[in-house]
């Protein structure tokens, strides 16, 4: 099957940490390093079989714009997709009058959760409750997700992903999609995309995939003739 996707790339090596607000002491972080501020907007609905899971203050290594700088005081999301499609693409919006929070979130599987940051890195504001929330520019994968087995044996070793074609006919092009994850949850809005390129039949290339880590998970290829 083929399919093609552009998807800016990204990864994350995440140090997560939030504050407390009010009188209220610190959170103490979960085993993902993110301690959620509880609001009214955990547990709600968006649309699109979109749920907010938690919010909370993120400081670490900015990775939705590649450019991984260290930033504190993030605001952050985690999103869950509880419908049964694989998102290709969403854009949260969450506003009040004079204020607006902005998230982008690729290649969520239907079921999982992913963590994103605010893209123009700005603080978890006061009463989050009080936003309001829209999705758009949605969008769902046609097909299901797939490593495409029956034609490629695929491993990966640090930085480098090893792709070798099993089938009986040469592809100009293919595609590995991956995220970073931790544990059930994947980390960063974006995915990251390594690359090959005339790949004949038995034959086997490797690429360098500067953010792939042992915390990588692989998602789906695609590939053209």
């Amino acid at each position: 099957m083929k399919r093609t996707i552009k998807c800016a790339a990204l990864l994350l090596t995440l140090v997560l940490a939030c504050a407390g607000c009010g009188k209220k002491q610190p959170a103490q972080p979960d085993e993902y390093g993110l301690a959620p501020e509880p609001s009214k907007l955990d547990s709600v609905a968006i649309g699109n079989d979109l749920e907010i899971v938690s919010t909370g203050r993120y400081a670490g290594l900015f990775v939705e714009d590649g450019s991984d700088e260290t930033v504190s005081d993030v605001f952050c999301i985690r999103v869950k997709n509880t419908g049964e499609q694989d998102v290709q693409y969403a854009h949260i919006t969450l506003s009040r009058s004079g204020e607006s929070y902005e998230f982008d979130i690729s290649t969520l599987p239907a079921g999982q959760t992913v963590q994103a940051l605010e893209l123009s890195r700005q603080a978890l504001p006061d009463k989050p409750e009080e936003l309001s929330t829209a999705v758009s520019l949605y969008a769902v994968f046609s097909e299901p997700l797939s490593m495409q087995e029956d034609l490629f044996d695929i491993t990966t070793e640090q930085n480098t992903i090893t792709v070798t074609n099993r089938g009986d006919s040469a592809v100009s092009q293919v595609y590995v999609y991956y995220k970073n994850a931790s544990g059930d949850l994947l980390l960063g809005g974006i995915t990251y995309r390594a690359g090959l390129t005339d790949l004949g039949p038995g034959e086997t290339q490797s690429c360098y995939a500067g953010h792939f880590s042992d915390g990588s998970r692989l998602l789906f290829v695609t590939y053209a003739p």
